[in-house]
C-alpha cells in the first residue's frame, strides 16, 4: 500500500521542539553559568507519525534547513512501521516539509551554502545491485538533484559543510568500514583529500567548513574499547590532529560547531552525551544539564549569540 507523505506531516513547528538550545557563546558568560543554559524540549508524539531531528544548518541570512525522518504506520496502527527522510525548510519564520524519492534512506547530513544552494548526503536503495549505494544531493532552490561525479569512493557519506562553492564531504570508503574518505567540490567536480598517513583506523563523523584554509574533520579513532574521539584541522595545506577532546573515555565527536576562534566538539563520551570547547590550547567541558542525554548528534549556530543542539536520549 503507498502511503503519500503528505497525508502523515504534522505541522512544521514540531522541529524545534525537538533540539537542545544553548545559550551565550564563551566570553559572555561564566563557565558555570553557561552550563545551565541548555534546555531540552520534547516532541509531542502525532496519533500515526513521529519525527526525529538529526541535522540542522542556518545559513547567513537565518533561513536554515533541518534533516531528519518520519515514521508511521503502513495499514493501520498496527501494521508494520516504515521510515523516510524529510528536509524541514525554514525561511526565517516559517518551517516547511518536503520529502526525497521513494527508495532514498535516512539522510546523514547537511548543509546550507546560500539562500537557494544546500548539500544532503546518505544512502538510496540500489535495486540492480541490491544494496545501499552513496548519495549526495544538491537544492537549487527549487529541487534535489544527485552530484555523485568523483566521489565514488563513498560507501556511506556522513557529513556535509560548505561556504559558497567550497564544500567538503566525510565518511566511509568503499574498501572497509574503517577506511575514512574525504572529498572536496570547488566549482563542479568533486576531488579526494589526502589525510594524515598516522590516522589509522578512523571513523570520520562530521565536517565544518569555515574557510578553504580552515576546515576541521572530526569522528573517533581506533577501534572497539580503544576508540577515542577524534579533531583534525584542515589549514590549506596539511592537517593538524588535534588532543582528544572527551580525553581518555571511549567516545567519538558526532558534530562541530567554529565560531569566535572556539571550536566546539560535541557526540559522546563513556555512554553520555557530552561537548567540549577548543580555545586554541586546551580543550574544556560544557557537557549539556540533562543527564538522560546519551549522545548529542548536533550543533548549530543562530544569529551573534545562540548554539542549538539536538539531542538523543
Amino acid at each position: 500500500m503507498t502511503v503519500s507523505r503528505r497525508g502523515v506531516l504534522r505541522s512544521a513547528a514540531a522541529v524545534l521542539p525537538a533540539m537542545v538550545i544553548g545559550g551565550a557563546l564563551p566570553g559572555a558568560a561564566s563557565a558555570a553559568t553557561r552550563a545551565t543554559r541548555w534546555q531540552v524540549f520534547p516532541v509531542t508524539p502525532g496519533s500515526s507519525a513521529w519525527y526525529r531531528f538529526s541535522r540542522i544548518s542556518f545559513a547567513p541570512n537565518g533561513t536554515a534547513k533541518a534533516l531528519g525522518t518520519v515514521d508511521y504506520f503502513v495499514d493501520g496502527p498496527m501494521g508494520p512501521i516504515q521510515q523516510d527522510p524529510l528536509v524541514w525548510s525554514f525561511d526565517g519564520t516559517a518551517w516547511s516539509a518536503r520529502g526525497f524519492a521513494a527508495n532514498t534512506r535516512p539522510l546523514n547530513g547537511i548543509t546550507v551554502t546560500g539562500a537557494a544552494d544546500a548539500w544532503a548526503v546518505g544512502e538510496k536503495w540500489d535495486q540492480a545491485q541490491m544494496l545501499d549505494v552513496p548519495q549526495l544531493l544538491r537544492w537549487d532552490g527549487t529541487a534535489w538533484a544527485e552530484s555523485m561525479a568523483g566521489a565514488e569512493s563513498f560507501a556511506r557519506p556522513r557529513q556535509v559543510s560548505g561556504t559558497g562553492r567550497d564544500v567538503w564531504v566525510v565518511g566511509t570508503a568503499t574498501q572497509s568500514v574503517d577506511v575514512p574518505a574525504v572529498v572536496r567540490r570547488n566549482g563542479s567536480s568533486w576531488a579526494p583529500v589526502s589525510l594524515p598517513s598516522t590516522l589509522g583506523t578512523a571513523g570520520l563523523m562530521t565536517v565544518q567548513v569555515v574557510a578553504a584554509n580552515d576546515v576541521w574533520v572530526a569522528g573517533s579513532v581506533g577501534t572497539g574499547s580503544a576508540r577515542r574521539s577524534l579533531v583534525m584541522r584542515w589549514n590549506g595545506s596539511s592537517w593538524t590532529v588535534l588532543p582528544a577532546p572527551f580525553g581518555t573515555a571511549v567516545g567519538q565527536v558526532t558534530s562541530l560547531l567554529v565560531r569566535g576562534g572556539q571550536c566546539w566538539a560535541a557526540g559522546a563520551a563513556a555512554n553520555r552525551g557530552s561537548v567540549a570547547v577548543w580555545n586554541g590550547s586546551a580543550w574544556s567541558a560544557r557537557n549539556p544539564a540533562s543527564s538522560s542525554i546519551s549522545e548529542v548528534t548536533q550543533l548549530a549556530a543562530h544569529g551573534t549569540t545562540e548554539v542549538g543542539s539536538r539531542g538523543r536520549a
